[in-house]
Formats: structure tokens, sequence, C-alpha cells
């Protein structure tokens, strides 16, 4: 006899099966900075991804899937904005530190989302980001992101960065955190 089994049911917001959404958890914070979240197209599926997690708590953010966002007109309007520098977080030998060195005035602050295999990947496919003023911040703590494996000690995943960098840009590094209560909820 065939097994037929009725689908599981499946948060439409979270896209996680109703048993292990984290969507009551997510909190809505408002900021200054504008977030444009640029996503490798196989990360948009992975249940343990934490960019589209950052998208729901962040009104001010986009999220964009795909490889390339040279073409793309509403990439290009944000990174355009007049009343704000764009700038690129991604470690590197020239980006500058986050905490010594921050922006001056409103920031539309660019994010790379997926593995770091992938992310070096959109940073290659993208020549206007990459030619972004380059900022990375040392992380207080090493990664809570225990189900993925990150490629060095001081790289976290994207929400994690997230709440670190706007709690440095924004002033208020404590009102970020509970950006991290669905993530933790997630890896348990």
């Amino acid at each position: 006899m065939l097994d037929v089994r009725e689908p599981r049911e499946v948060c439409l917001r979270c896209r996680r099966p109703a048993a292990v959404c984290w969507c009551a958890d997510l909190p809505t914070l408002a900021t200054r900075t504008r977030v444009v979240i640029l996503q490798h197209p196989r990360e948009r599926d992975v249940a343990i991804g934490t960019g589209r997690m950052a998208r729901l708590c962040l009104p001010n953010a986009e999220l964009h899937v795909g490889l390339s966002f040279e073409e793309s007109g509403a990439v290009a309007h944000a990174l355009a904005d007049p009343s704000r520098l764009a700038a690129l977080l991604y470690p590197g030998p020239d980006a500058l530190d986050l905490r010594t060195e921050p922006p001056e005035g409103p920031v539309t602050l660019v994010v790379l989302d997926g593995t770091w295999a992938h992310a070096k990947k959109l940073l290659d496919a993208n020549p206007r980001v990459a030619a972004l003023p380059r900022y990375a911040f040392e992380p207080d703590r090493p990664s809570d992101y225990r189900i993925r494996r990150e490629p060095r000690p001081d790289y976290v995943s994207t929400i994690e960065a997230l709440v670190a960098v706007l709690g440095i840009l924004e002033g208020e590094p404590e009102r970020f955190d509970a950006m991290l209560v669905p993530f933790r909820r997630m890896v348990d």
C-alpha cells in the first residue's frame, strides 16, 4: 500500500514549516540606515538562511535575489541616492573599520547574502557593488551559527553582521539584539 502523507503546513512569511516558524519572535526595528541585501539564488530557499529573516525585521531594508544586479533598476536606484553614501559590508584588506572610521551621515548599506563562496561570486559578478567604499568590523563574539561552519572564527552570519553593524551606525547596539531572538530559535 502506498503511504500518501499530507504536505507539511508552511508559514508563508518565513517559509519554514509551521511547527518551527520563528515569525512570532521577529521584531520590527526602524532604522535610519537603508539596508540592501543582495542574495545569491542558492540562498533563497535555504531553511537556515538569515538574509530573509533580517529583511523581515527591518522595514527600511530590501532583498534582491540574483547573481548580477548590474542591470537592476531597483539596485541602481538604491546605490545612486544622493542623500546617502552607498557602502558595502564586506571584509578585505581595503575595508575600513566601521568602529574607528564610520561613514558620515545616512548610509545605504549593501550586504551580500549567501555562503562565503557565494558572496565572493556576487562580488565578482557586480563591479558597481565591488567599487563601493568597503567596510568591515571585528565581531565582539564568535558566531552563534553553529549549524553552518564559517571559514574563519571572525566571520558571522548575515543577521549577526547586521545586528553589529546597525548597532555601530545607529549608536544603539542593544536595540538590535532583538534580531538575534528568532535567529537563536532557528539555530536551536
